[in-house]
Formats: structure tokens, sequence, C-alpha cells
């Protein structure tokens, strides 16, 4: 196949997020990596360059991609889906290469069985799955379930009562953010791959760069006056709120508890759904996002198209 049947990316930039979101909004099932505000601000890890035809958007990531395949994400478009797989088939043949995509959903997995028979391995990444809670279960701990998680909120207030306050971010608070973070990375570098947390803090840098630009929102808790956590997430759709980022401080009593809360009750209860994201396959964070009772968990796999003998 000739070049002339590949698909035009281009690398996201910050004023893609409208039209990114626009299709995240109504086709991306919640998911975080069809999130403008994870494409634009991952590129490090991903390298995200996006391409828009015929009613759907097609995410390529280019970090990725080897001698043998393109790497993509599912569509996202309500046309024909069996005909925008097909476009990715012959973007990655017009580079003599054949097709993986990451992050497929149950439903795109779906497609890809029925339309594509016997074409692609599937396999599920359990690592890579969402979890998802219900906005006013997370933003009151309310039920027998968290009952627990109640009486550690409980606790901390207690504790620090006048001393401590919630408020939203401002971009006055960009500076203390950023010191907390390295605060954070050195109370952290002993448990944690440091190239993976470095990583995440020029996220996070970037991210309060651009803070309304990726329609962001959320909260910095203070004791004292200092920084002791922060918090912050995007909406996804009307639907769907993304938890991106939570920080605080181990050294401070149950402060995640008190992010995890505080995040929800003042930037996602006009959502249904939170996204916590995924686990990574760690087993602490497995079992602490258990801990919350999640209301599902958004299955993903990967898809690798087979060859062809």
């Amino acid at each position: 196949m000739s070049k002339s049947n590949a698909l035009d990316f281009e690398p996201v930039k910050l004023e893609d997020y409208s039209r990114i979101y626009a299709y995240t909004s109504a086709f991306g099932e919640g998911s975080c990596q069809h999130s403008p505000v994870s494409m634009y601000s991952m590129e490090e890890k991903y390298g995200d360059a996006v391409s828009e035809k015929d009613g759907f958007l097609y995410t390529l990531r280019s970090r990725l991609c080897d001698q043998d395949y393109r790497v993509y994400l599912a569509p996202l478009g309500g046309g024909s889906m069996k005909e925008a797989f097909e476009r990715l088939f012959a973007d990655a043949g017009s580079y003599g290469k054949r097709i993986k995509i990451m992050s497929v959903t149950e439903r795109a997995a779906e497609i890809l069985k029925q339309e594509f028979r016997g074409r692609f391995d599937l396999q599920e990444e359990r690592d890579l799955a969402e979890y998802m809670f219900r906005s006013e279960i997370m933003g009151t701990f309310v039920g027998h379930a968290l009952q627990k998680r109640r009486i550690e909120v409980h606790a901390f207030w207690h504790l620090y009562g006048e001393r401590a306050a919630v408020s939203r971010i401002t971009p006055e608070d960009f500076p203390g953010i950023l010191e907390f973070e390295q605060k954070w990375l050195v109370q952290n570098k002993e448990t944690h791959d440091m190239n993976v947390l470095e990583r995440e803090a020029r996220m996070i840098e970037k991210q309060l760069a651009h803070f309304d630009a990726l329609h962001l929102s959320g909260i910095v808790l203070r004791i004292d006056g200092e920084i002791v956590g922060f918090g912050y997430g995007t909406k996804l759709s009307d639907h769907f709120y993304d938890a991106i980022v939570e920080k605080g401080d181990r050294n401070i009593q149950h402060v995640y508890k008190v992010l995890r809360q505080e995040s929800v009750k003042q930037c996602a209860m006009d959502c249904v759904y939170v996204n916590m994201e995924e686990d990574m396959g760690l087993p602490g964070l497995r079992a602490l996002k258990y801990a919350y009772k999640p209301e599902y968990l958004l299955k993903k796999y990967i898809a690798t198209e087979r060859i062809v003998l």
C-alpha cells in the first residue's frame, strides 16, 4: 500500500482540547486514556498524535510504535466502526506494519471479534482496568461499606479542627503545590520507581502551567497554612470525572481519605461517576482502590493483529 492511505496525524496541541473533548465526551466510555488532558500532558510517555477524518478521531501512540507495529487507541466516532478500523489497517499497511490497539474497551473488543474474526489476538490487561465510583458515594462516604472511611475522615477533622483548611486550587497555589510535589518525591523515592515519579512530576508541572486551558479543577489541603496535600482532575463528559492526581503527606494520618472525599465533593458532584484510573498492577494500590468499593471496572484489552501466513 502507498503512503497515500496513511492518516494525517499531528501531535496533540493545547488548542486541540475542544475538538478531542467532543469525541471523548460522546464516545469515550469514561476512559481516561482518550482524555485530551492525558493526550496533551503525557506526550513524553505516549507521543499521542491525532487525525480527524469522516467523523472519527484517530489516535496514534507514536512513542509505542516499533518496527513491526503502528500503535493506536481505538477510533472514536458515530459512524461505522468497521470502516474506522479498516482505515487503521490501511494506515499501518502504508508503512509496511501491522496494527496494535491499546486500551481497548469491551465494547470495542466485541466489534473487533465480530467484524474481523480471527484477525486479532485480544489480551485483557487487568493492570490497565479503570476504577469507576459513584460521585455521590465518594463525596460523602455514605453507607455501611465505607463507614470506616467516614470515621477516619472525622478523626482527621477532630484532630486538626480549624488548623486544617481545604480550598479550590487557584494560580496563586501553583508555586506551593510544585514545592510540595518536590518534597513528596523525596518522601517516596525509596518505595517508588524514581524515573516514573520524575516523569509524573514533569506532567504535573505541565498541567499546572495550563490549568485553565485544560479545564482542570482541584483542591489543596493545608494545615497551619502549609500545604500537606493536593488533588485535581477534569471532566471526561457530563457523566464522568477523571481524578488525575492525588498527593498527600503520608506523615499526616488519614490525609488521603480527606483528599479523596474533598476532591470529589468540591469538583465532581455534577458527574455521575469518578474515574480513579488504573492500579498499574501495584498490589497495594489495587487493594486500596477495592477498599473504596468501585461501582465497576472499565476493562481494557490490547488487540494485536495476527500475522497472516
